[in-house]
């Protein structure tokens, strides 16, 4: 199974200049624990986590002021679509991260076309002896409708 196989598709990404709190609020509704950041080309040049935010806090900053750039985990690890979920795990224990990016490798360097977490990972194993029929919704395919 490679990382195309069990990544999500439907994801936010964050320019270098939202708001902490913009950010943070969008964490929170997705019930998401980071945001890749990504320049004018979609490609990835940071992840911003909810223990960044902690950590500012901690640190007495005003989250209302700071931007994604202020915050960001610059040159994230970043994983290929064709990464093998054995060696996704391995980078999510061993970096003690809860997510990876994953970039297309054949058209765009680092250009982002998903993200592969620990529940990604775990949903894929533990579903793979079920069937789901029909469409699942969420919030924001609702809206608007």
């Amino acid at each position: 199974m490679k990382a195309y196989d069990i990544m999500s598709i439907d994801i936010e990404a964050a320019k270098e200049n939202a708001t902490v709190t913009e950010i943070g609020t969008r964490l929170i509704l997705r019930s998401i624990n980071g945001m890749p950041i990504i320049d004018d080309d979609g490609k990835v040049i940071g992840v911003l986590t909810i223990i960044d935010i902690l950590r500012a806090i901690k640190d007495n900053k005003n989250i209302d002021t700071l931007k994604a750039g202020d915050l960001m985990t610059r040159n994230p690890t970043i994983i290929k679509q064709e990464t093998d979920v054995m060696d996704i795990i391995d980078v999510l224990d061993k970096k003690g991260i809860e997510m990876v990016p994953v970039v297309d490798d054949e058209k765009d360097a680092n250009r982002l076309i998903g993200v592969v977490s620990r529940k990604d990972i775990i949903e894929e194993k533990f579903n793979e002896r079920f069937v789901t029929i029909g469409m699942k919704k969420t919030i924001t395919k609702n809206l608007g409708q």
